[in-house]
């Protein structure tokens, strides 16, 4: 399998001629690992044009978001359908992000019979799961059910690394990281908030961080993700020079330079949000894990502008908070969050 797959989402904003070009380009550079859903628009369809000649010598993912046996079968039908193929090497529970989602899909009712049911009857492979919740999926992957997880993994977004990683690889569960170029945050629609979470922009903070070019940025993006325990980062492809810059970075691959250890070396302690989002819902409607998220932007990560511009964009600020502290008994990781968030306002908001 190739460290740098593709991943499916914005082919769905270009024409089905160029689409089918990109992934073309993309399978003939030397990826191999494509990722999809029903969800990303007619990524399927253009997908499964693309990759039909070719079907036995790439491993197709995709994933179904119902949470029932029956809902997840017609899942199944419809993605086989639209991808030009009988069978899948991957199929994701998708968007797995609390405890009680996951007992709903792992019951007796729910998804993971089917799944199973398929793989029984040789229609899929491998059983996967996603998320954007790095301790729900930890919980997930330690029942033996699974067999992928794939998670938001970059420089900024660092939480699957603490515990996630580990017990991957200690339970042999291959790792695939989504958003490699994008600081996904709890409760943000990430291609939707203004100002943009994309780490590949004019911000000048970011262009020290990873590069002064669109093209550096991009690589030293996917190199930090590369260093990690993982089996495959899938950026989100959308153009022929994109795709080639993708592989060029996967073929050149061989670990960071000393330069690059030392320049996405941070400090994150022990007092910083994990982005859980079990703090939520606040009384007050405070976004607390976006706002802590973008604190320690400018604390941890020295991102100080860039995290100010974000925080500008929530539409109430942490200065609402009412000091009822209903989330810190939900927080698992004992943080003082009323506190973290009045200090929050204040570096943030000067």
């Amino acid at each position: 399998m190739s460290i740098v797959g593709f991943g499916g989402t914005w082919i769905s904003e270009i024409d089905q001629a160029a689409a089918v070009n990109v992934v073309q380009r993309a399978f003939d550079l030397g990826i191999n690992y494509f990722d999809t859903a029903k969800w990303d628009g007619d990524s399927e369809e253009k997908m499964g044009r693309a990759l039909k000649d070719v079907r036995d010598h790439c491993i197709l993912a995709t994933k179904t978001g119902s949470r029932t046996k029956k809902e997840s079968l017609d899942d199944f039908k419809s993605s086989l359908k639209r991808l030009q193929t009988d069978r899948l090497d991957i199929i994701q529970l998708h968007g797995i992000d609390d405890e009680k989602t996951l007992q709903k899909a792992m019951s007796q009712d729910g998804v993971l019979q089917t799944c199973k049911q398929a793989r029984r009857e040789g229609l899929v492979d491998f059983i996967g799961i996603t998320g954007h919740k790095p301790k729900v999926l930890k919980k997930a992957i330690e029942t033996g059910e699974f067999d992928t997880v794939l998670v938001p993994l970059n420089v900024i977004t660092r939480q699957a690394e603490e515990e996630l990683l580990p017990a991957a690889k200690a339970l042999d569960v291959g790792v695939a990281a989504m958003k490699p170029l994008s600081a996904k945050t709890s409760n943000l629609i990430t291609c939707l908030y203004n100002p943009s979470l994309s780490l590949v922009s004019d911000e000048p903070e970011l262009k020290a961080l990873l590069g002064e070019c669109n093209g550096e940025m991009f690589s030293s993006a996917l190199r930090y993700v590369l260093s990690r325990d993982i089996a495959v980062t899938i950026p989100g492809l959308r153009s022929i020079s994109e795709v080639e810059t993708a592989v060029s970075v996967g073929e050149g691959y061989e670990g960071l330079t000393a330069c690059e250890k030392e320049r996405f070396s941070f400090k994150l302690g022990t007092q910083y949000c994990r982005d859980c989002g079990q703090c939520m819902p606040c009384p007050e409607k405070v976004n607390i894990p976006a706002t802590l998220r973008f604190e320690s932007f400018y604390s941890c990560y020295g991102l100080k502008k860039w995290a100010k511009k974000l925080y500008n964009g929530l539409e109430i600020k942490a200065d609402k908070c009412s000091g009822c502290s209903e989330c810190e008994p939900k927080c698992p990781y004992n943080l003082p969050v009323t506190k973290l968030l009045k200090e929050a306002h204040l570096k943030l908001s000067s």
